[in-house]
């Protein structure tokens, strides 16, 4: 079912398209005040097709493409600032690669007036295709913590593309006052009628309740039906990118994270592992002296920080970055009492230091751990072994994220900033398992193009 939701960013990504095509021959029409002629787009519109692709990339960056995002002022904003951005980058790039553009006021021109164009077909989409188009109806059979999640999420984002048209609720779980405006039933008898009244276009079935006899012979009966059946499971981590605390198991472990072997998914990885730390290097030996410098004279204690992390099956490793808290213990670090989880607006970070974390300089010196192939690029962020220790006490499944490489960024690091409680390090459990199973060269694209985003935003803690 996420075909829907990727279906829908496919065409606001083509609306974009379009209207930056449509500025840049209305650009052109207004530069010679009549019809573009057929050379005059000949000429320019190779190098515009380029253009345009690195527009979308920018956008994308920006979080243009979150359909979450898509509408209110904040949107808007992102909208101006990625024009600002894109023009500022054809610029650049036209210098470093020679291409010539006379006038630039083409440029400007169909830069300004295409992102113009992508607010007003933004309006139009987030007014009349996101809502009222494009929706899958769902109807849930069985009602537990996993569905109520799942239902709420739902009512709170449409944007993404689901409705939930009814629940069926056999061990009548529900309270009447609970889910307002939602269709309750209690007998399996109505659901082939209620699909045929609501038109649902999914059955999610709550996984506890196919164990019941009676629900699974319903279920086989609609194998004939042109409804789509699936778990709440599943659904669970399309809409939320984690994978659910129900299905912790020994066997769903088993099924989903015994094949980890990619060798050319692996090779390639680092290959880019490589190139990321050659180019972080180059920006250490580049600006290190200068950030180092300020650290000195901003507070006291050591410039770099050194300290042990679990990475890979467990294998224990230094990591290294600049000191962005406060000397407070004879080793340097900003602990008195022993290893414990960085909180939101923590009193120990320095006020450069916080500006490091932010732009996520303090993380340069890393590329020598990347050299060294002890974290790749993209991964679980590695944890210190006494937290690790206290984390495995309560969650026996914890030592399944060290079954690849801890990265520089993650999965969970793009979803969730701080980790300092148990039911937090649960969900960024979560989000390192959803990575686990599903890696793949799109989604470490779609990782490193929002961290790109955070870094940009100075988003980082």
């Amino acid at each position: 079912m996420n075909f829907v939701y990727r279906l829908k960013q496919l065409i606001l990504v083509s609306g974009d398209i379009i209207c930056f095509g449509l500025a840049f021959f209305m650009s052109l029409a207004l530069r010679q005040i009549a019809l573009p002629s057929f050379e005059s787009v000949a000429i320019n519109i190779p190098l515009f097709i380029k253009l345009f692709a690195v527009w979308i990339i920018i956008n994308f960056i920006n979080g243009l493409y979150d359909l979450g995002r898509i509408s209110g002022n904040h949107a808007y904003r992102r909208l101006i600032e990625s024009c600002a951005i894109s023009v500022l980058v054809s610029i650049i790039a036209l210098y470093l690669t020679g291409n010539s553009l006379t006038p630039k006021t083409l440029l400007i021109l169909s830069s300004v007036s295409g992102y113009g164009l992508a607010g007003l077909w933004r309006f139009w989409y987030s007014k009349i295709t996101a809502y009222a188009n494009l929706q899958t109806r769902i109807i849930f059979l069985g009602y537990n913590t996993e569905v109520q999640e799942i239902v709420e999420l739902i009512t709170k984002s449409p944007e993404k593309g689901y409705v939930v048209s009814a629940i069926f609720d056999p061990e009548q779980k529900i309270k009447p006052s609970d889910l307002p405006g939602i269709n309750i039933y209690t007998s399996l008898t109505a659901l082939r009628p209620a699909i045929t009244t609501h038109k649902a276009h999914s059955v999610v079935s709550a996984p506890h309740l196919k164990e019941q006899p009676e629900i699974v012979r319903e279920l086989y009966e609609l194998l004939f039906w042109p409804v789509h059946l699936s778990d709440s499971s599943s659904l669970y981590e399309t809409i939320t990118g984690r994978v659910p605390p129900s299905t912790f198991s020994d066997g769903w472990f088993i099924s989903n994270l015994s094949n980890l072997d990619q060798p050319s998914y692996n090779s390639f990885r680092r290959l880019i592992d490589y190139i990321a730390g050659i180019t972080m290097g180059l920006i250490f030996i580049t600006l290190g002296s200068i950030v180092a410098l300020v650290i000195k004279l901003t507070s006291r204690g050591p410039v770099l920080y050194r300290q042990m992390r679990v990475g890979y099956r467990d294998e224990h490793f230094s990591i290294y970055k600049f000191r962005t808290m406060y000397a407070l213990s004879t080793d340097g670090s900003a602990e008195m009492a022993g290893a414990e989880f960085a909180q939101k607006d923590d009193k120990r970070v320095t006020p450069f230091g916080r500006f490091l974390r932010r732009t996520r300089l303090d993380e340069l010196p890393q590329f020598w751990n990347l050299l060294r192939g002890d974290i790749t690029l993209i991964g679980p962020r590695p944890e210190r072994p006494e937290i690790v220790a206290k984390l495995e006490a309560h969650m026996p499944y914890y030592p399944l994220r060290h079954l690849v490489k801890p990265g520089i960024t993650g999965w969970a690091a793009i979803n969730q900033h701080y980790t300092s409680t148990l039911a937090q390090a649960i969900q960024k459990l979560q989000y390192d398992l959803y990575y686990i199973k599903n890696r793949s060269l799109l989604l470490d694209i779609s990782i490193m193009l929002r961290t790109i985003n955070v870094v940009l935003r100075m988003m980082g803690q």
